[in-house]
């Protein structure tokens, strides 16, 4: 399915681009995490931290498509699919500029959902923030998608599928250090039917 491919593709352009952005970035803070929590302690300091940081892009993409996918189906107020953006670029002359702020606001808005408050907990992953760059490259490429009408299971799909390219090089990431509450959430959609549908 063209729909799906392309959404891939565009994640992991995505994941490539957090990555490259961040690849040095916090390296003190993330070493005091491997030494205080002893979580993988046999893999060195580069591999470490390196795998931190694809497993904080993976959170991301987690946490933006299940804000995508309850925005198109009008379970929250839509703020970063077509309609939401419409809306923001009538009331913030250069929205453009703060796609940070706007992901920011979805992300909060997700949260007070009862069923999502715990899958948008903050943790050690989101040490790393969508500057406006990289949430507005993620949020200019997913728009022209509509999840509308889709079942639920393809946003597990679609992530299954970029997980497991990262899979295939030889890491699960599944394993690495801590749970990630938002791709736990969505790597299980596929075995309960009461998740998002």
């Amino acid at each position: 399915m063209k729909f799906i491919n392309d959404i891939i593709s565009d994640f992991i352009e995505f994941v490539n681009f957090f990555k490259m952005k961040y690849k040095y970035d916090q390296r003190g803070v993330l070493k005091r995490y491997k030494v205080k929590f002893g979580l993988n302690k046999k893999l060195n300091e580069d591999i470490w931290c390196d795998l931190f940081v694809k497993k904080s892009a993976y959170n991301y993409c987690a946490k933006i498509l299940i804000i995508k996918y309850w925005e198109d189906n009008n379970k929250i107020l839509a703020k970063i699919n077509n309609a939401g953006l419409e809306k923001w670029r009538n009331l913030v002359e250069n929205i453009e500029n703060h796609f940070s702020l706007l992901y920011q606001i979805s992300e909060i808005d997700i949260r007070e959902s009862p069923e999502m408050k715990d899958i948008f907990k903050e943790s050690d992953y989101d040490i790393f923030k969508l500057d406006d760059e990289l949430a507005g490259f993620i949020i200019e490429r997913l728009k022209q998608y509509d999840f509308d009408g889709y079942d639920y299971k393809v946003i597990f799909t679609i992530f299954n599928k970029i997980y497991v390219e990262e899979k295939k090089s030889g890491i699960n990431l599944q394993y690495f250090y801590k749970p990630s509450n938002s791709i736990d959430y969505i790597l299980s959609i596929n075995n309960d039917q009461a998740k998002l549908g």
